[in-house]
């Protein structure tokens, strides 16, 4: 087993960062008030320590695994963990193999990691896999003896599955100290880096400092020869603005059945990247809708964009009930040419789907349904793209599939993001939108006593009825006799 953990030191000099440092321990203690950003990326290969696992999942092609419990540490600027909050899987079949020994496959391995079910309905399809979405992230329950590491609780991660091999990237931030061991079994390499800001751009940054190899197989007893000192170059594929100010706000505006998901964007902050490389930009909006609500795709595109993405159950008609997938994912696209085209507002309007009545005897007659917030962001393609997935930091060196909105783009893409407000009114939380839903008030049971006592009556008055014409046309028949 491979474990690769990079050390993002925001400070402008390692000066004082190294404690201890030998062949066999490596210690470091950040500067206050720059703490650590960590990823820890683990590569297993499954065909030599886990020879059953792959004709176990023979169906499975490609699963991933996207958990993040906090919106704000997507490790800008160097690691990608730019993906939507919350739990997102992804899976790929293999060619020609049976739907039905896939998908129990996929539900075994999910059951597996999450220890949870997930049937087959409950997915959608994108555009190079099927996917799932749930704002509730979920941790790795639990990993194999073997591989001598786990995660850090509700650490945001990323896990790929294949045949050949598992990857295995979690991001730690706010780190103030960490230790590293030699251990049997597990090729570590631990790099330490800073940012070279007198040499770096928003679209070239340049990585200075150390990696350290502890490896028991290494023939060397020289602490020197375990010490590399290092410096590279990465255009990383997800950037931030210069301007750290936060610059979107989303918050539901109620409209009964009909409510409003409002975006009001800082123009101010907000321009057409000027990065060296950059071409052309346009204008991002990407959602994860709950299934309790229906987006019209022939009325409520929001004014100035056009619809790029509507994955999942788009009829318009059904109740929430009858939906088994976990609901839809859409994609619109903004042109603009000039900072003045950029919109101050975005209103997406969507549609309540009819909720069963409250199965208990609660007087409430409103239905809490969570949504995750929109990810807006700009999207640009850029000269020498092919450069991109150079960095070792990029996710899509390992794998096509994953990432929410980044699979709708081309290799040459790079995304600026603009970050949600935690001012959002939404109940205390900067990740998730609360949607009340009108429902009818009631029990079942009183629903099927009402039914039954209106069909008895409906019963009894046509068994009336018929008595009554019966009894009438006796009389007359007895009269004329």
């Amino acid at each position: 087993m491979r474990q690769r953990t990079t050390i993002y030191n925001p400070y402008s000099s390692h000066d004082g960062i190294i404690t201890n440092l030998n062949r066999t321990n490596f210690q470091l203690s950040s500067i206050p008030n720059h703490l650590f950003t960590i990823e820890n990326k683990y590569t297993i290969t499954t065909t030599t320590t886990q020879p059953n696992k792959s004709s176990l999942y023979s169906a499975i092609k490609e699963l991933r695994i996207q958990t993040k419990f906090n919106n704000n540490e997507s490790g800008i600027p160097i690691f990608s963990f730019h993906y939507e909050p919350g739990l997102n899987i992804y899976a790929v079949p293999q060619s020609n193999v049976d739907k039905l020994e896939f998908w129990q496959q996929v539900e075994q391995l999910i059951m597996e990691l999450l220890g949870i079910k997930l049937s087959s309905q409950q997915w959608i399809a994108n555009v190079n896999s099927f996917y799932y979405h749930d704002i509730q992230p979920q941790p790795l329950l639990n990993l194999k003896e073997g591989w001598k590491f786990n995660l850090h609780p509700k650490s945001n991660y990323d896990y790929i599955y294949n045949q050949d091999k598992i990857i295995i990237r979690e991001l730690l931030t706010n780190v103030s100290e960490i230790e590293f061991n030699l251990e049997s079994g597990i090729y570590k390499e631990i790099g330490l880096f800073l940012i070279d800001e007198k040499i770096s751009t928003n679209d070239d940054l340049n990585l200075s400092g150390i990696r350290v190899i502890l490896d028991e197989d290494s023939n060397t007893n020289n602490k020197e020869e375990s010490i590399h000192k290092t410096m590279f170059h990465i255009k990383p594929r997800h950037r931030s603005f210069d301007d750290s100010t936060t610059i979107t706000t989303t918050k539901i505006i109620p409209q009964g059945l009909h409510p409003i998901l409002s975006t009001e964007l800082n123009t101010t902050t907000i321009v057409i990247p000027t990065d060296f490389d950059v071409e052309e930009c346009k204008f991002y909006y990407y959602l994860n809708l709950n299934k309790s609500l229906i987006f019209d795709q022939f009325q409520n595109i929001p004014i100035g964009s056009q619809l790029i993405i509507n994955n999942g159950n788009k009829n318009l008609e059904l109740p929430e009930y009858k939906i088994n997938q976990w609901g839809n994912e859409l994609l619109f696209e903004f042109e603009f040419d000039n900072d003045n085209d950029i919109p101050h507002h975005i209103n997406l309007t969507v549609h309540s789907r009819y909720q069963l009545p409250q199965n208990n005897h609660s007087h409430s007659q409103i239905s809490n349904v969570l949504n995750s917030l929109p990810n807006i962001f700009i999207g640009c393609n850029v000269k020498e793209g092919n450069l991109l997935d150079k960095s070792p930091f990029d996710t899509k060196r390992d794998v096509k599939i994953g990432g929410n909105y980044e699979i709708y783009f081309t290799e040459d893409t790079v995304f600026y993001h603009l970050q949600n407000s935690d001012n959002s009114g939404n109940s205390g939380s900067s990740t998730l939108l609360e949607i009340n839903i009108p429902h009818g008030k009631t029990t079942f049971d009183r629903v099927n006593n009402i039914t039954s006592l209106g069909l008895l009556i409906g019963v009894l008055m046509i068994l009336y009825a018929i008595s009554i014409r019966v009894f009438m046309s006796t009389t007359s028949k007895t009269k004329r006799d």
